[in-house]
């Protein structure tokens, strides 16, 4: 399976131009919260969603320019050259955001997200701090040749995508079936299904050192890391959508996940998250956010979702992540995983091609150095499925009408 997790810890620095280590600050401890949109007095503007990207910016995923650089560039013109050359390139990393400093600062969220003080004003005012633009592009086409992804990985979602075909099965196995219905206990060092999820949940020390939990709690058709844990087989995958307590079981380890990555699922009909409550979401965030191995597991987690009754959840889950890191700045290191492979988990073209229009219009908002209104959401389309039974609908509906008639 394709690796997603190598990205190295991102370099920050202050505007001195000193390198301050990530253990110092990490992304999404202090809060940078952007203005709201404010609000039209007339006619909106008629304005096309998208990354507003200036060719000047393709240099660089960030403008960053050092102030106090520039001043003594100007002191000195034998450095100027040099110093030039210096803001030309900024040190970035593909994970992370760097903050530019500004003349304004914000006011801090409190915990609770629906505290009125975390409602920002309507209009930009020295209470709010400006994000740095980021220059980062959500290709619409899946078969764009400029996309990031090697072949190899292309390869591994096509199969992922296409419910394996080539894969070997071997009837005799079920001990993926016999873990989720609760008479395995997962190796090694592990328990039984019940077990993890009522003694392991909120130790986060555990799930975070532990890697051969993983590939139990959300198998796949293919080989993962734990060669204690047999591959899914489609027979298991059948077995358990037909056993309600193994299925539901699958949504609990989900849930599990969740409240050790810093949210929590709100409505379990349509995968709608929040952040974990009591401002725990803060420290979990910031563990994600520097701890790369952790986005290997996400993409095991997704695809198994999928094989399962639970690609619904998928949907919601991106478009908190790319919420998070592009508005909130409070997981920054996701933003090229989430947009190289964990996107690309989503057996639909047209829930791929949402998502990407919904990160693209959050571009745009940050770029401006506006929030998005509370209205906004990324808007998933409907299955195909339903759109035919309401098209039959219409149709009978329609006939009946031309009957009456």
């Amino acid at each position: 399976m394709a690796s997603n997790g190598s990205t190295t810890p991102m370099d920050c620095s202050n505007d001195t131009g000193k390198e301050l280590a990530t253990n110092v600050q990490i992304p999404g401890g202090d809060k940078k919260i952007l203005p709201e949109e404010p609000q039209p007095s007339g006619e909106p503007e008629n304005t096309e969603m998208g990354c507003g990207l200036r060719k000047s910016d393709e240099s660089s995923d960030y403008e960053n320019v050092n102030p106090r650089k520039q001043q003594k560039t100007e002191q000195n013109p034998r450095n100027s050259a040099t110093s030039n050359k210096e803001q030309k390139k900024p040190k970035v990393n593909d994970h992370a955001f760097q903050q530019s400093k500004s003349t304004t600062i914000s006011q801090p969220m409190s915990d609770d997200e629906n505290d009125p003080s975390n409602q920002s004003s309507n209009h930009v005012t020295r209470s709010s701090v400006t994000l740095s633009k980021l220059n980062i592009k959500f290709d619409d086409s899946d078969d764009d040749e400029t996309s990031s992804h090697f072949s190899w990985a292309k390869r591994d979602i096509a199969e992922y995508r296409s419910n394996y075909p080539d894969s070997h099965q071997e009837k005799n196995v079920k001990d993926n079936y016999n873990f989720y219905t609760n008479k395995m206990i997962s190796h090694p060092d592990g328990d039984l299904i019940d077990n993890i999820h009522k003694y392991w949940r909120g130790d986060y020390h555990r799930l975070e050192m532990h890697h051969g939990y993983i590939q139990w709690l959300f198998p796949l058709q293919e080989r993962g890391l734990n060669w204690s844990a047999e591959k899914l087989q489609k027979h298991e995958i059948d077995l358990i959508k037909k056993d309600d307590k193994a299925l539901k079981r699958i949504l609990t380890s989900y849930e599990l996940m969740l409240d050790f990555y810093g949210f929590r699922l709100i409505d379990k009909t349509t995968g709608e998250l929040g952040r974990s409550s009591n401002g725990s979401y803060k420290e979990r965030f910031r563990n994600l956010n520097s701890s790369s191995h952790n986005y290997l597991r996400i993409t095991r987690i997704l695809k198994c979702l999928g094989e399962f009754d639970y690609e619904y959840l998928k949907f919601p889950f991106l478009a908190q992540i790319l919420f998070e890191s592009i508005i909130e700045n409070t997981l920054p290191n996701c933003l090229r995983s989430c947009k190289d492979y964990w996107i690309e988990t989503l057996r639909s073209q047209e829930e791929r091609r949402a998502i990407r229009r919904y990160a693209k219009e959050l571009l745009e908002y940050r770029n401006k150095g506006i929030r998005p209104p509370k209205s906004h959401r990324a808007e998933r389309p409907q299955p195909a499925s339903k759109q035919r039974r309401k098209s039959s609908s219409r149709a009978t509906t329609t006939r009946s009408t031309e009957d009456l008639r």
